[in-house]
């Protein structure tokens, strides 16, 4: 009886606590509605060129990042060359073995398919 008391409790507490952060998002989203309901052409269109600035810079990245080789899976032979691919990333993923190893052919297969998704990603 007393655990199903607690439970009761803390069912309350979780009710409560999910419909104030439920108020707060909806009187966010109002607001944020009301000033685009008031927003007049040359705001709205300074709104619209932002946005397609923004989506500008982020197919630019996009580019440059594939011509950097975001997103392929490939063997670096050498020491030197490993540092120079690395320098020009801010992130890298990097699968380090010997072909001695049992499960090294399967974690690059895996690899390989993992590569693809990210290379559109920030």
């Amino acid at each position: 009886m007393e655990a199903d008391a607690s439970v009761d409790m803390f069912s309350k507490v979780l009710e409560n606590q999910l419909l104030q952060t439920t108020k707060l998002v909806e009187e966010h989203l109002d607001s944020e509605i009301q000033k685009l309901d008031q927003m007049d052409e040359d705001e709205l269109e300074r709104l619209k060129e932002k946005r397609l600035e923004a989506l500008r810079k982020a197919q630019q990245q996009k580019q440059e990042w594939l011509s950097k080789g975001h997103g392929e899976y490939r063997e670096i032979p050498s020491e030197r060359d490993f540092f120079q691919e690395v320098k020009e990333s801010k992130k890298v993923v990097c699968h380090f073995y010997r072909d001695s190893a049992f499960r090294v052919a399967y974690l690059g297969v895996r690899s390989f398919s993992l590569a693809m998704p990210f290379s559109f990603s920030s």
